[in-house]
């Protein structure tokens, strides 16, 4: 069998500076992260897009107030025409494929827009959508933010609803990110805290792809093996980072640069590794289903950070019941009985009744479906390395009670209510997020053992877990 990683990889490995990372990426060719960053705009067209025009500089009325008219105005004195495609502030804009349509109407109405540049101005969601309407219209973008709050500027996808399904579009990454940090500094504080909550999950990230490490030599679906630079650019010395940004939701200017450091390094490892599996776990599973069900508190979308926030929490309580036990998983109930794949289908079917993921759900779940030859065998495989794995998740795992109080001073939420869900849905919110994802991890390693139902049990009956 192949070496599997051990203990002492995780102990050794070193991170990798910024610059590195950005090295590593393979499409975005320039970070700038500084005060008044978009002066640079121009060089930054001249060096890297042949002095090509812009098209549309593309925000919401709060980001347009907040820099786009700033950077239309620096444009517009270097003789650069720009149109801009504003969209209303309110109600939010939701990361809604049908935008995309939208903006990809308004960019190939304009002449010549196939040697034109597109801005994107603004949060994650303005980003993601202008990253996939550049995409199909087979052009080159910048983004522009405005917060530190979300992962994935610099990734190359875009998290969309499609259908009425939370899924990753495929698309390119940004040819260049340029982020002024007194415009990060000046974003609303809920929007940091968010950033942070996207930045902490990245705990279970790692936890995640060392089980997902293990499955893989037994070819479980969606078990991709580790890649020692997609983690040396994610995990070494996540902690630390996350200490350092803790008061980029007071507005503190250091730490909000620190925190999009990061963040903007996660989406540079997904650029290298070409997919989202070293910096998205369980925990991104449970926000895919909240923001399927377009989860609000009094009218306002809840952030995906915060999203993540409770996930990764929830995430986290299902990990360190599934690994308490040094001898091996929690007990099999005498009455389990692993599904059929029919029985499967129904099952999943079920949950997503009358939503219009239900289709989608259905042939996610089944993909990731294994018979009970492959089953049994990633079940023994686990359980005769337990010690050796064990030791792994939880050198990597940042205890419950630990997560929880740094999530609390960056200003995330930590409780269901917060997020106007209640402590039952977020358990039983597993289940769904099981079937959703062909991404195997914590949450596969015990439905298929057949722990799953009781782990849940042993959340909802204790007064530590999501309270």
């Amino acid at each position: 069998m192949e070496k599997w990683y051990t203990k002492s990889m995780y102990k050794q490995n070193k991170g990798m500076t910024i610059e590195e990372c950005l090295q590593a990426a393979d499409e975005t060719k320039e970070l700038i992260l500084k005060a008044d960053a978009a002066k640079e705009i121009p060089k930054v067209l001249s060096a890297h897009f042949n002095n090509a025009p812009v098209s549309l500089l593309i925000a919401d009325t709060f980001t347009y107030e907040a820099i786009g008219e700033k950077v239309q105005s620096i444009l517009e004195n270097e003789n650069i025409a720009v149109k801009p495609y504003i969209f209303p502030g309110k109600p939010t804009l939701h990361a809604d494929y049908d935008y995309v349509k939208t903006i990809i109407s308004a960019l190939s109405a304009i002449p010549d827009y196939k040697n034109r540049i597109p801005l994107a101005i603004g949060g994650g969601t303005i980003n993601d959508l202008v990253k996939r309407a550049a995409f199909e219209l087979e052009i080159p973008y910048i983004c522009v933010p405005t917060a530190s709050s979300v992962d994935g500027y610099t990734a190359n996808g875009a998290s969309l609803l499609g259908d009425g399904f939370k899924q990753v579009f495929p698309c390119s990454a940004p040819k260049a990110v340029v982020a002024d940090t007194e415009v990060l500094a000046k974003a609303p504080a809920y929007l940091s805290s968010s950033g942070f909550g996207d930045l902490a999950s990245k705990v279970i990230a790692g936890t995640d792809w060392i089980i997902a490490d293990k499955a893989s030599l037994l070819k479980a679906p969606g078990a991709e093996a580790l890649d020692e630079k997609a983690w040396s650019m994610t995990q070494p010395g996540l902690l630390d980072v996350l200490d350092k940004s803790i008061n980029a939701v007071k507005g503190d200017k250091e730490a909000i640069k620190i925190l999009f450091g990061a963040l903007a390094v996660t989406g540079f490892a997904m650029q290298y590794f070409k997919n989202s599996r070293p910096v998205s776990g369980a925990e991104h599973a449970f926000s895919h289903i909240w923001e399927m069900e377009n989860l609000s508190v009094d009218g306002v979308p809840v952030t995906h950070g915060h999203k993540v926030a409770i996930g990764t929490l929830a995430a986290t309580a299902f990990t360190e019941i599934f690994f308490a036990d040094s001898k091996g998983p929690p007990a099999i109930p005498k009455s389990f009985k692993r599904p059929s794949k029919e029985e499967r289908e129904t099952e999943v079917s079920l949950a997503f009744e009358g939503s219009s993921a239900q289709k989608s759900a259905v042939a996610t779940a089944l993909k990731k479906y294994m018979e009970e030859d492959q089953a049994k065998k990633i079940n023994e495989l686990f359980y005769d390395t337990w010690k050796e794995i064990r030791d792994c998740i939880m050198e990597r795992l940042l205890p419950y009670s630990e997560l929880k109080s740094l999530l609390e001073r960056g200003g995330c939420p930590i409780k269901p209510e917060d997020i106007n869900l209640v402590r039952s849905k977020v358990i039983a919110t597993a289940r769904k997020a099981q079937m959703v994802r062909v991404r195997y991890g914590v949450l596969d390693i015990a439905w298929n053992i057949g722990t799953f139902e009781g782990i849940l049990s042993r959340m909802e009956d204790s007064a530590i877990y999501l309270h």
